[in-house]
């Protein structure tokens, strides 16, 4: 039988033979493709290197480049381990699957990996390039602007290095050192959005009429720029300007269709509803304003906590007069814990917080009041089977999901029998669905919406009361604070 004809197990790749002359051929080539940034074209010669007996890791390490950058980032990853395990110290490789992870949504890999790249070679200005910017997206700004810092001062003329710095001293405040960096000449590249972010650095600034005049002007030149667009979008925002906003981040949305939070800006300010919020725009608001959330927050009047904690008060007295205490707590939505500090002293059972951005989760876990803390969506957290609950807290939760019915009847299912629901929504107009996305971004509920989401959950309303929430562009936000009981068994809604 002809060899080429002889059967082989199926799905077995035929093994290339190892001559070397062919394998240096196919890498040639391969480098030549990935270069010229052809990198589908690059995949069959590299693909034929993969099923050599023995690849060399330097075609892992090509083959996941060039996956990476076809975002195949998890067959990426298995390539760079299989090019770590022939050569363990390869900072190289480690920079390269740090990338890959980060690529994929590991943040936290690549954080380790970029730390093992430096370690492997202290003397790399990539590495230690990669290692700053993986710190400065897990929020040690400090420690990024250093590393980043010493990278450039060991390749001065490398432009992502000098791009990252200005990005790094802008997180970090120092806004006019950004620019500086920024302003220069030499950072110009397609790949690297100066543009957008000068003008996010000066929006950071408290100067958006500055960074309008800069997403302008680069919008001039590259109208088809979806961070201009959102950048300028939101100087207009800043500038109370909300028409201009509305048709600057319709057009990022429509740029960047995947970007859940520009299409729930953009579905506000142009006045569309939808049942509900979008996960990606809470979990990216969040993100981005952890550290200085709470200090927001305050300084807002943010009442949340406190009415939770007095309503308890008022429906369980015993709470107040120190004769008893809370079964198991969740709070959902648990942002940087304060509503946990508003009820630690009356806690006798777990507390368990639950939020999208675990950002918020790490400004919570500090307050060391929180027996669990969950990155999760709180929808997926309420169909788990978990013990019932004592008391369920929503602070605020409901202005970033808009229809209610879904949640009130999975918190009536955990709940047990005596068990308390409390929320908090701002109050809305009861016209069309009972709830509206206002251009705030935030949806309002209706009075009458609730009580008939609430009855057909089988919970009693045992409190709904017109309270204010917090001030906003030198106004009140009036609110409701609802409090409700699992409705006896049987009993008709």
């Amino acid at each position: 039988m002809h060899a080429a004809l002889s059967p082989r197990p199926p799905h077995a790749p035929a093994a290339v033979p190892p001559d070397v002359a062919v394998v240096e051929r196919l890498f040639q080539r391969a480098c030549d493709l990935m270069q010229q940034g052809r990198h589908v074209e690059a995949l069959p010669a590299l693909d034929r290197l993969r099923r050599v007996p023995t690849p060399p890791p330097m075609a892992l390490g090509l083959r996941a480049e060039a996956l990476l950058a076809l975002g195949r980032t998890t067959e990426a990853v298995a390539d760079v381990d299989d090019a770590l395990a022939a050569d363990p110290g390869s900072s190289a490789l480690l920079q390269l699957r740090s990338r890959a992870r980060r690529a994929g949504g590991d943040r936290t890999g690549a954080l380790d990996d970029a730390a093992a790249a430096v370690l492997a070679d202290s003397a790399s200005p990539a590495a230690k390039a990669l290692l700053g910017t993986a710190l400065l997206e897990q929020g040690q700004h400090d420690e990024a602007v250093f590393l980043i810092g010493a990278a450039l001062r060991a390749d001065p003329a490398n432009p992502q290095y000098r791009f990252a710095l200005a990005r790094a001293l802008s997180e970090t405040g120092h806004h006019d050192a950004a620019e500086e960096i920024l302003s220069q000449h030499g950072i110009e590249r397609p790949d690297l959005p100066v543009a957008a972010l000068r003008a996010q650095n000066a929006l950071a600034a408290d100067r958006p009429d500055l960074a309008a005049a800069l997403a302008r002007e680069a919008l001039a030149s590259r109208p088809a720029d979806a961070s201009l667009h959102a950048v300028l979008a939101h100087a207009l925002m800043r500038l109370r300007d909300l028409d201009g906003a509305a048709a600057h981040l319709l057009s990022a949305s429509r740029l960047r269709p995947e970007d859940g939070y520009l299409a729930h800006l953009a579905a506000a300010l142009n006045g569309d509803t939808t049942e509900q919020g979008a996960e990606a725009y809470a979990t990216a608001l969040f993100d981005r304003y952890a550290p200085s959330f709470e200090l927001s927050l305050l300084s807002l009047g943010w009442r949340g906590p406190g009415l939770v904690r007095r309503a308890l008060e008022r429906l369980r007295p015993g709470l107040a007069a120190g004769t008893e205490r809370l079964g198991p707590v969740l709070d959902l939505g648990c942002g940087t814990g304060l509503v946990g500090v508003a009820l630690s002293d009356l806690l006798g059972g777990g507390l368990t917080g639950v939020d999208l951005s675990a950002r918020m989760l790490e400004q919570a876990a500090r307050k060391g009041v929180y027996t669990a803390l969950r990155q999760a969506n709180l929808m997926t957290v309420l169909r788990e089977a978990q013990p019932p609950c004592d008391v369920i807290v929503a602070a605020d939760v409901l202005i970033y999901l808009g229809q209610a019915d879904e949640m009130l009847a999975l918190c009536r299912r955990r709940l047990a029998p005596d068990g308390l629901l409390l929320f908090t929504v701002e109050r809305g107009a009861d016209t069309g669905m009972g709830w509206h996305l206002e251009r705030s971004a935030r949806f309002s509920h209706g009075r009458a919406y609730l009580e008939r989401a609430l009855a057909a959950a089988a919970l009693d309303v045992v409190e709904m009361r017109e309270e204010v929430l917090r001030l906003e562009d030198d106004g009140m936000i009036d609110g409701l604070l609802v409090a409700a009981r699992p409705a006896p068994s049987g009993a008709a809604h």
